[in-house]
């Protein structure tokens, strides 16, 4: 196998610290994968969650990918096409013949190269083959949405490449930042491509989100089918184009996907037996009505939200979590356990061999919600009020008195101190362009928080003009407001989802620094 070299992270001799384990034995990999979903979980110590089960290895280490999505340049003089993966100064470096890529793919990769020679407005392109079929279906994401050439081009390279079933077109993202387009739709053939997990049938639209290994996925399926086990009525959350519900449906009373992208829900609609229902919606819009038995819930690397999470452990006895992303994960038990639904099982399983990433089934049963931990000391953020709050006001994570010492992540560069309605404020560090506080609280924190807003540095993970950078960057899913100290507690550790929030963010940078604006 021959050996790349990351080129934001030089090896050295060594695995790649964040994009790749190429340097080492597929059984230390393995370790790698697992530690940082037990790292992970390891900050919320007050779950006393059940150990983390050995890895399910991978079947096929090399060659697994169906899909790729890759940057596209084309050279200007001469025509000549790179097409992989960006280098150290944002250029296109070519590997095309990654060794993850199965041959099927890399057959169709190389005449599609060719063809796009002196067709400069592609900015990349996404390929899939099906592992069912063997036919592929590639998405141009191009310059204004229009493919060089049109549908007649797309017809062309039909002809040419013969195992090619579908070319569609996408609009490319204008700041050239994200590598998939926007708004697919087809230019010649069929509008989906057939893929199968086991006996299990889906139809793949233009950009569907599907298991990159579907040989691999049948471990998912095996443990997903095992957790939920016999119940006769299941939720599949978060559904995309139906991959465990469609899988779950045979012998059950009924099954509900629900899946926010049309193109996905429609495709599962095609394909779902007479006991599957498909609601094209966004999970927290549902409004659930009739009883349920199990859920399974398979969110974007983001996770979840608070009150979707509320809302499932009210509905259901026991569900099933597949995450791709440990962090969200571990921030989604915590938030799930404070509602009465509390893991009973965590298995790690490598989708990804070559990579840090690893995947995590967990099973989750009904018992007491967690409230506070630490003999009542301190609580978490997903139920209730901190003292000297109004009813029914954010929840904050931290000592459970009335506040003395509190930390707050605020938006924007605060000065190094300052007052707020009698509470001072001193800045402790700079966190991403941003101002971690440490206010001494007198009085109503609640009055303090809204002077810094109306000072113009509201919380982070509250103001919904920033709360979506935080949530995708950091994984925040609420204010970052944590209670230190009261009359009885002082220095509550920081909750896991806002360590974990400050460590994706860069960590605080420490020092005085330029003056803030208030």
């Amino acid at each position: 196998m021959t050996r790349l070299d990351c080129p934001h992270h030089p090896s050295q001799g060594g695995a790649c610290p964040g994009c790749g384990l190429l340097d080492l034995a597929y059984a230390q990999q393995l370790e790698v994968k697992r530690q940082r979903l037990v790292a992970a979980l390891a900050l919320y110590p007050h779950l006393a969650l059940p150990p983390v089960e050995p890895i399910v290895a991978a079947a096929h280490t090399a060659a697994y990918r169906h899909r790729l999505k890759l940057p596209v340049h084309v050279e200007a003089a001469g025509g000549h096409v790179r097409v992989g993966l960006y280098g150290a100064q944002h250029e296109v470096l070519d590997t095309q013949d990654c060794p993850v890529l199965t041959e099927p793919l890399r057959a169709l990769l190389k005449p599609i190269v060719r063809w796009l020679a002196g067709r400069d407005g592609v900015h990349s392109i996404d390929l899939r083959v099906s592992q069912a079929t063997g036919q592929g279906m590639v998405v141009f994401a191009c310059r204004g949405g229009e493919l060089p050439g049109g549908p007649r081009a797309a017809r062309a390279l039909l002809r040419e490449v013969p195992a090619l079933a579908t070319v569609a077109v996408s609009r490319a993202d204008r700041a050239g930042k994200r590598v998939m387009g926007s708004a697919p739709r087809v230019l010649a053939g069929p509008p989906h491509l057939e893929e199968r997990i086991g006996e299990t049938r889906y139809q793949l639209h233009p950009g569907a989100f599907f298991q990159i290994d579907p040989r691999q996925a049948i471990a998912i399926h095996g443990l997903v089918r095992e957790m939920v086990g016999a119940a006769p009525r299941v939720l599949d959350l978060y559904a995309g184009v139906g991959a465990y519900g469609l899988m779950l449906a045979p012998g059950r009373e009924r099954v509900l996907l629900v899946e926010e992208v049309p193109e996905a829900a429609a495709a599962a609609r095609a394909v779902a037996p007479s006991n599957v229902e498909v609601t094209p919606a966004k999970v927290q819009d549902v409004a659930f009505e009739g009883a349920w038995d199990a859920a399974v819930l398979n969110p974007a690397r983001r996770g979840s939200d608070p009150a979707t999470l509320a809302t499932l452990a009210r509905l259901v006895p026991r569900a099933v979590y597949v995450s791709c992303g440990p962090e969200t994960l571990a921030r989604d038990l915590d938030c799930l356990a404070a509602h009465g639904l509390r893991a009973a099982r965590i298995v790690p399983v490598d989708l990804f061999p070559q990579t840090p990433e690893v995947e995590a089934v967990v099973e989750l049963q009904r018992g007491p919600a967690l409230e506070t931990w630490r003999g009542g000391a301190l609580r978490g953020p997903w139920r209730a009020g901190v003292a000297g709050q109004s009813k029914g006001a954010t929840a904050f994570s931290g000592a459970t008195g009335q506040p003395r010492e509190v930390l707050v992540l605020a938006v924007g560069r605060t000065r190094e101190r300052g007052t707020l309605e009698g509470s001072h404020y001193e800045r402790l560090g700079e966190v991403a362009t941003h101002s971690l506080l440490r206010l001494r609280v007198k009085g109503r924190l609640g009055r303090a928080l809204a002077r810094l807003r109306a000072l113009g540095h509201p919380i982070a993970g509250e103001d919904p003009r920033t709360a979506p950078f935080f949530a995708e960057r950091a994984g925040l899913v609420r204010p970052f407001v944590h209670v230190e100290s009261d009359e009885r507690t002082q220095g509550a550790p920081l909750h896991g989802d806002l360590a974990q929030a400050l460590t994706h963010l860069g960590g605080v940078k420490r020092g005085r620094g330029r003056r803030g604006s208030s």
